[in-house]
C-alpha cells in the first residue's frame, strides 16, 4: 500500500491521485525532469469534486465539455456527471490535442474560462500541458498527470 503524504490516506500501488485531497501520489515521477519531446499522448486525470479518475489518449483531438443529446454531441471528456453545468463548463469548452512537444490545451471561447494552474488561457491559443497540473474549466477542477 502507498500513503498520501498530505492526508495519510492509503491506496493500492499505481494509484495516481488521492481521492480524499486530490494530491498526486507519485511525487517521485512528478519531480523527474522529462524532455518535452519525449512526452507521450496519455493524460491521466482526477476530477476533484467527484473523485472520478481516467485517462485520455490524445493521439486524436479530445473535446472537453458537456454532452448535448438534443444536438447529438458527446465530448470525449464529458464532464456532465461531475456537476459541469452548475460549475460553468461550456458544451464545447476546450480541446486537448497533440502539439509538437506533447499534449496542448486550447480554450474554445468558453463562457467561464479555462486555467492551467493559475494562468487563464487565451481562447484559441494552444498551451503546453505541464507534467503535473491543475486545470480548471469554469469552476470545475481537474488534476492531470502526463505519461
Amino acid at each position: 500500500m502507498i500513503r498520501c503524504k498530505t492526508c495519510d490516506a492509503t491506496y493500492y500501488p499505481g494509484t495516481l491521485f488521492c481521492q480524499e485531497c486530490g494530491n498526486f501520489l507519485l511525487e517521485s515521477a512528478a519531480q523527474d525532469e522529462v524532455e518535452p519531446s519525449s512526452r507521450g499522448s496519455q493524460v491521466h486525470y482526477l476530477i476533484a469534486g467527484s473523485g472520478r479518475q481516467g485517462e485520455l489518449d490524445c493521439i486524436e483531438p479530445v473535446w472537453v465539455g458537456r454532452a448535448d443529446p438534443d444536438q447529438g454531441y458527446w465530448p470525449k471528456l464529458d464532464l456532465s456527471d461531475d456537476g459541469a453545468m452548475e460549475l460553468g463548463v461550456s458544451r464545447r469548452h476546450a480541446l486537448i490535442q497533440m502539439g509538437d512537444q506533447g499534449p496542448v490545451l486550447v480554450d474554445q471561447h468558453s463562457k467561464n474560462g479555462t486555467w492551467i494552474d493559475q494562468e487563464q488561457l487565451t481562447p484559441e491559443k494552444p498551451y503546453q500541458l505541464p507534467r503535473v497540473a491543475q486545470i480548471r474549466f469554469g469552476r470545475l477542477l481537474l488534476r492531470t498527470f502526463l505519461e
